[in-house]
């Protein structure tokens, strides 16, 4: 049986990454053709975009020696909230993508037709785990299949995003918001968020919040290197996360949660959270959730665009 290949895009706030991959559906893996990362667009203009995202289209396909008519679909993970009938992203923090229709722009600038479907970023990120990723290693121990599996996916980068996958199926809420837990308050007389609100999780978590205080990299080096006043603003840091944590543990009872995003790297951040989650949770420690640190890496978001595209198209 011949391969069928897919493109996926992932739009973050500082990147767009893209790549063509062959999808197994049977063991779960995926083989990269062709991969390229750019810096997003600081024009914040939509056509900039648009034009970007083109050339990088053409530049993959080029790349991985395949012709448009072998491509079955593209999808795309955008930073936001995005409208279930129209697919137009409603709010989020790259302003610029807010009310576009990107579908039709795009179809509009290629010179070829293949099927566009659009997700959020986060919940592509948590696909790609639960499918082909850390769900694979927890349904090998835990003899618990994807499609049985609540996955809760939290990415900590230029904002904080989360994902819902449950029983194989991405979960969007009836206006397309649901799981932006980065607008979670976590203290009410706190910063201003762009949001509206005041004292979002995003304010605090995100790699943004880090580097307001000092250089995200140099305070964890200097943490690590057991700097007083390093530790003292990780600290605080952690209360933070672990109560964002329980919020949301309490909420869905997942059985694991993944964190991606740039921070997820940082393993200073993770030391002993599960045991601190577990006096959070309104359950008994034994249903605490594990926690995991993404396995296919900063691409992650990008293989669940693919893998989301596959499925819609199998349906």
């Amino acid at each position: 049986m011949s391969e069928k290949y897919y493109l996926g895009l992932d739009v973050g706030g500082t990147k767009v990454e893209g790549a063509v991959a062959a999808l197994n559906s049977f063991d779960q893996t995926l083989k990269v053709l062709s991969q390229k990362k750019i810096h997003s667009i600081t024009s914040g203009n939509f056509l900039d975009f648009i034009d970007t995202v083109s050339d990088l289209i053409h530049e993959i396909l080029l790349k991985a020696e395949l012709s448009p008519e072998k491509i079955q679909a593209i999808g795309i993970g955008l930073p936001g909230s995005l409208d279930p009938q129209t697919k137009i992203m409603m709010n989020g923090n790259t302003r610029y993508l807010i009310g576009k229709d990107v579908i039709t722009a795009l179809n509009n600038k290629l010179s070829f037709q293949i099927p566009i479907f659009l997700q959020n970023d986060a919940n592509l990120f948590t696909l790609a785990e639960a499918w082909g990723g850390v769900g694979k290693t927890y349904a090998l121990e835990k003899k618990i299949p994807f499609n049985k599996q609540v996955v809760l996916g939290i990415t900590l980068g230029t904002g904080v995003g989360g994902g819902l996958v449950s029983l194989g199926e991405i979960y969007n809420g009836a206006h397309g918001a649901s799981l932006e837990v980065g607008h979670i308050t976590l203290n009410t007389v706190g910063e201003n968020c762009y949001c509206g609100q005041r004292g979002c999780a995003e304010l605090y978590l995100s790699g943004t919040a880090l580097n307001k205080i000092a250089d995200s990299k140099q305070l964890i080096l200097k943490a690590k290197n057991k700097d007083e006043e390093s530790l003292k603003i990780l600290e605080i840091y952690r209360q933070n996360f672990v109560h964002f944590l329980s919020i949301l543990n309490n909420l869905f009872n997942p059985h694991y949660i993944v964190f991606g995003g740039g921070l997820s790297n940082q393993d200073i951040l993770f030391l002993n959270l599960k045991q601190d989650l577990e006096k959070k949770i309104f359950l008994s420690r034994e249903f605490c959730p594990e926690l995991y640190i993404n396995q296919l890496g900063d691409s992650s978001g990008l293989f669940g665009a693919m893998i989301y595209a596959k499925e819609l198209l199998d349906s």
